[in-house]
């Protein structure tokens, strides 16, 4: 099964269950980080910047989607949508009606999930695809904090704003999947403080260009406290090679 031949939640189940070995996904709950990184043989993975220049992967594409399938709640920083002001928050790519049946069918979802972008204010612009799409957008942001007019989208205030109150905040509206997609600023705090739950993990091991290599982010000990990852799975994508895998492998 490739992403491209997803076209129901049978083969969503099928494609997820040869990346990570987990039948389960659907009915799994917690805080899930979704990522990927390069390794280049160096005690840390590295981020990949993304641009024009980022090795690309369909499977990693869908990897992706599939995290976005489960949630009820998606927490992102204000840096990721300055960064990709073009990002859009859906279940995208050739997977993307089939994604939509197995969230409907295999993880019960009717609702979009939330969108909570943690900022400071800085930059936001109040027009972004981002907050204007099939994830309900939520500002969670300080209580002082100087925000633009922001026309249908939520605002939270927070006298301590931060990654754990931000994903505190989305379990308490009632979010048993919170799926991370953010940088190591947001993500390595979570981690540290076990509140990191699963980790799903893709990794291109093919060399990265100057222009896609990032700084050096987690150490593989970082994801193994979380218990044995499910066996990787290789795939030789036209970028180079890409491996997946699922910390821990059971829960």
């Amino acid at each position: 099964m490739t992403p491209e031949g997803c076209r129901s939640a049978a083969d969503v189940d099928a494609l997820a269950e040869a990346l990570f070995h987990a039948p389960d996904l659907g009915a799994r709950e917690g805080v899930v980080h979704v990522l990927a990184l390069a390794d280049e043989g160096e005690a840390r993975l590295r981020n990949v910047r993304i641009g024009p220049a980022s090795p690309k992967s369909a499977h990693d594409f869908f990897a992706l989607n599939l995290a976005r399938a489960r949630a009820d709640a998606i927490v992102v920083s204000g840096a990721v949508l300055r960064a990709e002001p073009a990002l859009r928050y859906a279940l995208a790519g050739p997977a993307g009606e089939a994604l939509g049946r197995w969230r409907r069918e295999r993880a019960e979802r009717r609702e979009p999930p939330r969108l909570v972008v943690l900022t400071s204010g800085r930059g936001l612009d109040p027009g972004h695809p981002a907050l204007h799409g099939w994830a309900r957008a939520v500002v969670f942001t300080g209580e002082g904090a100087a925000l633009p007019p922001l026309e249908g989208v939520e605002v939270v205030r927070h006298a301590a704003p931060s990654p754990a109150a931000a994903v505190a905040w989305a379990k308490g509206e009632g979010a048993r999947v919170v799926s991370l997609e953010a940088g190591p600023s947001v993500t390595a705090p979570l981690h540290e403080a076990g509140v990191v739950d699963e980790v799903m993990l893709s990794v291109f091991h093919g060399a990265l260009v100057d222009e896609a290599r990032g700084e050096p982010a987690f150490a593989w000990a970082d994801f193994e406290r979380l218990g044995t990852s499910s066996e990787p799975a290789r795939v030789e994508e036209p970028s180079g090679p890409w491996s997946f895998r699922l910390y821990p492998a059971r829960r």
